[in-house]
C-alpha cells in the first residue's frame, strides 16, 4: 500500500457479516479501529522516508538539482521507477506489522490453511508470492506441505529467512528475493525438473482489490507452474459497491461560532481530485451493497483486470437511510472486496471488506460526487444507476483509475425517467 492517504475520518460498525473470523462487540470493534489507525501513522510516516530516499537515490541531491554539485548537476534526473519504489516500500516493518495486525486477514488465512491442511496441503508443493515476514508460508508448512518456496522481491526476505530457520522450517521452506517475472525468465525458483506448484498462496489484494498491481505477477506463475488440478489460494475475489453519507462539509460553516463555508469549495475539490482510502461507518451506508464484478482466480486473464461494467444502487430501508422529504442523498461511492477460499471439497473460508464487517488495513476505497457540480439525491422509488470503470494508470500501473458514469431517476420497465446525471474522474494513486 505505497501511496500515502490519509484518513480523513474513521469509523467502525458493530454489525457483523460474514467474516471468518470476525470481532464482536463494540468495544472491541472501537479497538481494533484505533490500533489500525495508529498502525496506519507509523506507516505513513515510513512511506514518506522511503519516497524520499527512493527519489534522492535516483534524481541525486538538492545540490546538485541547484547546480552547487557540478559531478552530481550533470547527471539527469530520472524519473521514478514505480516498482524499485514499490518494492522498496515493503522493506519497512511497519507495513508487515499493519498486515500482520490485521485479524481479519491474517486468521482467515490461517484458518483456510489450518482447516484444509489434509485436503489441500499435505505432501505438496506451495509457493508463497510476496511472503513477507514468511507467515503463510509458515502455515503452510505447518499444515504439511513437502515444499514451500517463499518468493519475496524485497530485503525482508532476509528476515523471513531467519524467522523460519528460527522456527525449524528452514529445510522445507526455501525463500528467493527477486521479481517473480525475472525469476521465471532466469529459471531462478528451486523447483526440480519438471517439478509443479500444487497451491500458489498470495495475499496479493489491495485497496479497491487491485491496488498495487500485484494479481498479474502472481497468474504468471499460475500459468507457468501450476499443476493440472492445483489451485490459487484464495481463488475468488468480488468487488462491491454501495453509496454513502458524508457530512464533512457541513463542518465549515459553524466552526467554533465562525462562518468558514468558503472552505467547503477547497476541501470539496481536494476530495473530488483523488480517490480516498478510510474505514466508513456502516451507519453512513444509504444504498444497498451490489457485488460489480467477481474473478475465478484460476481461470481470470491480465485484460479482464481492467473493466468497466454497469450498476444500479437502491435506497436502502431502514436505519438513517430512509428517504427524507428532500431524499437520500449520497455524497460518495464506496468500493470494498470479499476474498474467498472455496476449493472445492475443502472447508471454505472467507473474508469481507464491506463496511458492514470488522475493519481490515484495507479500509474502503471512496469516489466522491462533485458538490459544486451537484450530488445525487434519491427520491422514493428513484434509483442511481450508471457505469463503473476501474483500471491501471497509464503512468503509473500500481495506481488505479476510476471512471463512473451515474444518473439518477426512476425507472419503469424499459423507460428510464433521469432527474440528474454526472461523472466521478478520479484516481488512486501509487
Amino acid at each position: 500500500d505505497l501511496e500515502d492517504l490519509k484518513m480523513k475520518e474513521e469509523g467502525a460498525s458493530d454489525d457483523s457479516g460474514d467474516v471468518i473470523p470476525i470481532m464482536e462487540g463494540t468495544a472491541k470493534t472501537k479497538a481494533a479501529a484505533e490500533e489500525l489507525a495508529s498502525l496506519q501513522e507509523q506507516l505513513d510516516r515510513a512511506k514518506e522516508l522511503i519516497a524520499k530516499l527512493t527519489l534522492e537515490q535516483e534524481g541525486g541531491s538538492d545540490d546538485a538539482k541547484d547546480g552547487t554539485d557540478s559531478e552530481t548537476a550533470q547527471k539527469p534526473v530520472q524519473k521514478r521507477d514505480n516498482d524499485t519504489y514499490y518494492f522498496s516500500s515493503y522493506s519497512s516493518h511497519y507495513i508487515h506489522e499493519t498486515m500482520l495486525r490485521d485479524t481479519v486477514r491474517t486468521e482467515a488465512y490461517e484458518n483456510a490453511i489450518m482447516s484444509n491442511a489434509e485436503t489441500l496441503f499435505k505432501d505438496k508443493v506451495v509457493m508463497d508470492i510476496g511472503c513477507g515476514t514468511g507467515v503463510l508460508s509458515i502455515f503452510a508448512a505447518k499444515a504439511g506441505a513437502k515444499k514451500v518456496i517463499a518468493v519475496d522481491g524485497s530485503t525482508i526476505i532476509h528476515d523471513a529467512r531467519n524467522i523460519i530457520d528460527l522456527n525449524g522450517f528452514g529445510g522445507k521452506i526455501l525463500c528467493c528475493q527477486g521479481m517473480l517475472e525475472k525469476l521465471l525468465e532466469n529459471n531462478d525458483l528451486p523447483l526440480d525438473e519438471g517439478e509443479k506448484v500444487d497451491v500458489i498462496v498470495s495475499e496479493w489484494m489491495g485497496y479497491a482489490l487491485f491496488f498495487e498491481t500485484m494479481l498479474p505477477s502472481v497468474m504468471k506463475a499460475r500459468d507457468a507452474l501450476m499443476a493440472d488440478g492445483g489451485t490459487m489460494y484464495p481463488n475468488a475475489a468480488q468487488i462491491f459497491l454501495e453509496g454513502a453519507s458524508d457530512t464533512r462539509l457541513d463542518y465549515w460553516a459553524d466552526v467554533h461560532g465562525i462562518d468558514m463555508t468558503p472552505m467547503k469549495s477547497r476541501v470539496a475539490k481536494e476530495l473530488v481530485h483523488d480517490a480516498g482510502v478510510e474505514v466508513v461507518d456502516a451507519a453512513d451506508i444509504v444504498t444497498d451493497r451490489v457485488e460489480l464484478i467477481g474473478f475465478d482466480l484460476n481461470k481470470c486473464k491480465d485484460e479482464e483486470l481492467d473493466f468497466s461494467v454497469p450498476f444500479i444502487l437502491s435506497a436502502r430501508s431502514g436505519g438513517n437511510s430512509e428517504p427524507s422529504g428532500s431524499g437520500t442523498r449520497i455524497d460518495k461511492l464506496v468500493v470494498s472486496f470479499d476474498i474467498d477460499f472455496h476449493v472445492l471439497g475443502t472447508n471454505p473460508i472467507s473474508f469481507s471488506t464491506g463496511c458492514q464487517t470488522t475493519p481490515t488495513h484495507w479500509k474502503q476505497a471512496t469516489l466522491w460526487f462533485d458538490p459544486v457540480v451537484g450530488i445525487p439525491t434519491l427520491g422514493e422509488g428513484e434509483i442511481l444507476r450508471g457505469q463503473f470503470k476501474m483500471g491501471r494508470n497509464a503512468e503509473n500501473h500500481r495506481a488505479m483509475d476510476f471512471d463512473v458514469f451515474w444518473e439518477t431517476g426512476r425507472l419503469s420497465g424499459e423507460n428510464f425517467a433521469r432527474n440528474s446525471s454526472g461523472w466521478i474522474v478520479t484516481t488512486l494513486g501509487a
